[in-house]
Formats: C-alpha cells, structure tokens, sequence
C-alpha cells in the first residue's frame, strides 16, 4: 500500500514534527510515498526543500490550489462542490479555517497523488510513548509507530485505526467550586474525575506500555490516525464548522468525532484504537507541569477549547439523537454557575462568555445542519467521480 503521512497548520517554518516520523518510518523499515500539508498561511521554502530531499512533499495551500481545483473540475467535479468541500474564507486575521477544511484538503490532495493509506499527524505530535518505568518515573519509548497502525490496518474491515495521546490533557490541572458545572456546561464531565485527582498526577497521562490492549472505538483523534482512503468513498472526511460570539469567529472542534460516528454506525467497517499513546506535547514545553492561573498561553489555549467544545456540542447531539432542548437547558443552568466561577478563579473576563456561546451555538444549529448536508452532497460528487476514474485507471493497468 502507498502509505502517506498527512498534516495541517497555519505556518510550515520548521522540520518538527515531520522529520520525527521520517526516521521513525526508517527506523522500522516503512516506506513512504510522500508527505502532504495543508497550510493557510506562511511556509519557508527552505524547510520544504530539506524535507523534499527525503520524501516528496504535496503541498496544499487552503483556498488558493489552483492545480488541484483544476484537476478536479477536469473529472467532471463542479466548482460549487470544489468550493463546499475545500474552501473557507479566512475567519480572522490569523487566516484560521474551520479544522476539516484543513483535513480535507491533505486527503484530496492525498487521492489524487496516489496515496492509499494516509495518516495524519499534528504539529505538536511525536513518535513516541510517555511511560512510566519499574519506579514510577515518567520516560520516552520509542514505538514503531506506523507499524502498530499497520498490524490492524491488514484487516479488510478496519477502515481506521487510531489511538489517545501521552502527555499532559487539554484540561490543565485546576479546582475551584464550580468546576463540575463548568465541565457539565462543556460536556466533558466525564473528565471530572481525573481533573479533581490532578494533583496526584497533575493531568500527566501515560502510555498503557505492557497493558497495551487495542479495542474497537468510535472516538477518533486527528492528530494519531491512519485512514484507509477508499473506505471514505463509504463514509464521510471530516466535518466541522464556526461560530461567531461578540462580533468574533470560533472554530468548533470535533470534526474526528462525527466521523468516528459515522465509522461506528457502518456496517462493514471497523475503527480500532490500538492504544498507543504517541507524545503529545500539548503546551509546547513538557516536562513543565501546566500553570493554567499564572501561564497566558495555557489560559488561552483552554478558553479556545472551551469555546470549541461549545460550538460542537449542539451538532454532536443532534448526530447522536440526544433531546436538544433538554440538552441545552441543563448546560444553561450548568454555565450560569461554572462560567462566573472559572472566570474568577483564571481572572479572565472571557470566561464570562461562555453561555452566550452556547446559545450561539444552539441558536446556529439549523444552519450548521444545512452546512452539513451541503458538504454531504458535495463529497458525493467528489467521491463517484473520483473513484470512477480509480476503478478506470485500474481497468486500463490490468
């Protein structure tokens, strides 16, 4: 199979984590087709140009790929699908795009090269495990990381494998009252429990190691993930989309969850999580144990999260066939106390938003249906006319 490695980011100026996976395939005697990114911003050539001289590089620039919108409508895809499927116009001044957009763009970009099984990689990402030794301490394991994808993937119905991360969680350690009605206002209470235990492991989650033990899951993680392509012909890419509070745009997260679901209601495919842990360096400057009071950029980074999982949730329940008026009540009256309270304890006024976010968000739940169902029928075209010429192609060789 053609194995290609798939990320996205704002800006390509560094060989991390990149050549991190390079070696790690070399190391265990995988082979490459290429590497492809999806970008929207910035890159420097000069890292594209070191990381060309061991793996060809796919690069996709977000609204602006001209060659592949081309090759697209050559096969017969119309514009206005091209536009729904690919293009977002730039939220802010950062030119942020909603994160499938990105994902989608690394697979099309993907198909089109050739490539058969892509996995994709986040930024922040590295080949290797976070566990804990004989006594206790913390270490780095390196794991042969497109090989544990590969021992599921030789599976006719496993269309996806993916895992967890090492390293610390996206919710630093923290506590005040209030805390069980902010996660229940987010929909993360089942994350309540380790959160309060923080300071016996201070939100620091290891690799299994010898308890390793794969098992079929309908969660999937974007940045640990390895999709058989031609199964999305069967199934759906990614989806998410964005929401605006204040006069200001938000990315919604979750665009691996609805297709975790998709994969999971499927009859004849299986997503597995093989539980290796790969490192995530979730802060950018592990060991330092999170300081979400005192350090900016951890504060920012959870109210963005908080923001993410607030936007999602409307859509993710609707998918799921929970009572949305229900739902939304009880995360109304969640936020009323969870809100103020984690706003005072951070001292950060933007946490004060956070229910006026969610009745954006559930105000915005008709249209991100419609968007849904817009992108449905775009990925339709996309996927027939692009499988027939695969099947084609594949006529014509044999």
């Amino acid at each position: 199979m053609r194995l290609s490695l798939g990320m996205i980011t704002r800006d390509l100026l560094t060989t991390e984590p990149v050549f991190d996976f390079l070696e790690n395939a070399h190391r265990f005697g995988h082979a490459l087709h290429s590497v492809v990114i999806a970008y929207s911003r910035n890159i420097d050539f000069e890292v594209v140009n070191e990381i060309n001289r061991h793996l060809k590089v796919e690069l996709v620039k977000i609204n602006e790929d001209e060659e592949m919108y081309s090759q697209l409508r050559q096969r017969g895809i119309s514009q206005k699908s091209i536009d729904t499927f690919l293009k977002c116009p730039p939220l802010d001044d950062m030119h942020s795009v909603t994160y499938a957009k990105n994902r989608n763009n690394v697979i099309t970009k993907a198909i089109l090269t050739g490539t058969e099984v892509l996995f994709f990689i986040d930024t922040d990402v590295y080949p290797q495990l976070l566990q804990k030794d004989d006594v206790g301490d913390v270490i780095f394991k390196d794991v042969d990381f497109f090989g544990r994808h590969l021992e599921y993937l030789k599976y006719d119905d496993v269309a996806i494998t993916t895992s967890d991360y090492s390293g610390y969680y996206i919710i630093p350690p923290m506590g005040f009252e209030g805390m069980d009605q902010l996660f229940e206002g987010l929909q993360k209470s089942a994350a309540c429990e380790f959160i309060h235990n923080n300071r016996e492991h201070h939100c620091l989650v290891p690799d299994h190691g010898a308890l390793r033990k794969a098992f079929v899951t309908n969660k999937i993680l974007g940045g640990n993930v390895a999709i058989k392509l031609d199964a999305l012909h069967e199934l759906v890419p990614f989806f998410s989309s964005s929401y605006e509070v204040d006069g200001r745009s938000y990315l919604t997260r979750g665009e691996d969850t609805i297709l975790g679901i998709k994969v999971h209601k499927h009859r004849g495919w299986e997503c597995i999580d093989i539980d290796t842990r790969i490192f995530h360096n979730t802060f950018g400057n592990y060991p330092a144990i999170p300081d979400v009071i005192n350090d900016q950029r951890i504060k920012d980074r959870f109210f963005f999260a908080c923001m993410g999982w607030i936007g999602r949730n409307p859509f993710l329940n609707w998918m799921e066939g929970v009572p949305i008026d229900e739902m939304y009540k009880r995360q109304k009256a969640a936020l009323a106390i969870g809100a103020p309270a984690v706003a005072e304890y951070l001292n950060d006024e933007r946490f004060l938003r956070l229910p006026e976010a969610l009745e954006r968000a559930y105000d915005r739940l008709n249209y991100t249906i419609l968007e849904y169902n817009r992108f449905l029928l775009a990925w339709q075209e996309i996927s027939q006319k692009l499988q027939v010429r695969s099947d084609t192609c594949e006529d014509i060789v044999s």
